[in-house]
């Protein structure tokens, strides 16, 4: 089920167990807003409970959810942070009994809906734990939106909250969160704000509201790199630098960005449409719409020698040959000086 359906399913019929399984943070949130509607105001205050598993106990949580309602018809348990769900081992403090919690999923209290929220990508199946909740529980997918679906999910977004917004403004918001669903919706109560007299969103609200994001300012230094424009790249890269972004993060977004190109570039020179793009490479529609741009500006060999230089750094970046910052300059320098002139 997706979170867009679940405030349908649950007008149907509540259910003893979900488990909202996804990274976008947005739509954890809207998940979690649909749940605490199954309680009226008065009955939250005493059927209501919510456990943090980096700091409760899952046997408080189990406890709690074995009660009986308390002058209602349902109790509402949330669960937070089940790590033991992931491969990766929890640390000694955070280590839980889970035999409590896995006789409740065999023998779930029928007045009690338990929702287990887990903000990861994927669940360790190898764990027995795991494969008892996926069977047990109803699945609530809250899984990164890409492509045309953040489109879609922020026109219903805006429409719903009674605003409208201009094809290109929608293109520019995209582009500013980097096709990020979460982080665009956190920019739209502000744009409300500002477009409060028309109700309509505006390009130039967003130009002027909604900051770069890292991706695109890391973007705007390679562009300086790939002109060979040192000075203009050795300040975007100080500026970074600045509001303490870490040289081996902005090396990766730099690898990914180049990636980019290079594989939009090799896929239309073997014949491939731009509308099969996105598709293809799941990247949304309009990060293809200006990587096609900005591919045409540079030569495949151009490309190709800036991805090789990144991957190298990053190495040694990793492998901690040399203070990092300087690492980076050093590249910059270099690059700029023996990159062909193609």
């Amino acid at each position: 089920m997706k979170v867009k359906d679940l405030k349908t399913e649950l007008k149907k019929g509540i259910s003893p167990l979900y488990l909202v399984l996804g990274t976008e943070s947005q739509l954890q949130k809207q998940a979690r807003q649909e749940f605490l509607q199954i309680l009226t105001g008065q009955e939250s205050e005493m059927n209501f409970a919510e456990f943090d598993l980096d700091q409760d106990n899952v046997e408080e949580a189990v406890g709690e959810a074995n009660s009986m309602p308390f002058f209602g018809e349902r109790r509402v348990v949330f669960i937070l942070n089940p790590n033991f769900l992931q491969g990766s081992k929890t640390s000694a403090s955070n280590e839980q009994n889970l035999s409590a919690f896995m006789n409740y999923l065999q023998h779930p209290q029928p007045t009690t809906a338990m929702v287990i929220f887990a903000p990861y990508e994927k669940l360790d199946n190898r764990k027995k734990i795991t494969k008892l909740l996926q069977k047990q529980a109803i699945l609530v997918a809250a899984t990164k939106l890409r492509g045309n679906e953040v489109t879609l999910a922020l026109k219903q977004q805006i429409t719903a909250a009674g605003f409208q917004i201009e094809p290109l403004a929608l293109e520019s918001l995209i582009q500013h969160s980097n096709g990020d669903y979460s982080l665009a919706i956190s920019e739209l109560q502000k744009l409300y704000t500002y477009a409060a007299l028309n109700h309509q969103i505006t390009k130039e609200a967003i130009e002027y509201l909604v900051p770069q994001t890292l991706d695109d300012n890391v973007f705007d230094m390679l562009d300086a790199l790939l002109k060979r424009d040192l000075k203009h790249a050795q300040i975007l890269y100080q500026q970074l630098i600045l509001l303490k972004n870490d040289p081996i993060a902005l090396v990766a977004l730099a690898v990914s960005q180049i990636r980019l190109l290079l594989q939009v570039k090799i896929l239309r020179q073997e014949g491939m449409s731009a509308g099969k793009l996105a598709g293809y490479l799941q990247v949304h529609p309009y990060r293809i719409k200006l990587a096609l741009h900005k591919e045409a500006k540079y030569s495949l060999t151009k490309l190709q020698q800036a991805l090789c230089s990144l991957v190298e750094i990053d190495f040694r970046m990793k492998t901690g040959q040399g203070n990092k910052e300087y690492l980076f300059e050093l590249f910059m320098i270099d690059f700029t000086q023996n990159m062909q002139l193609l």
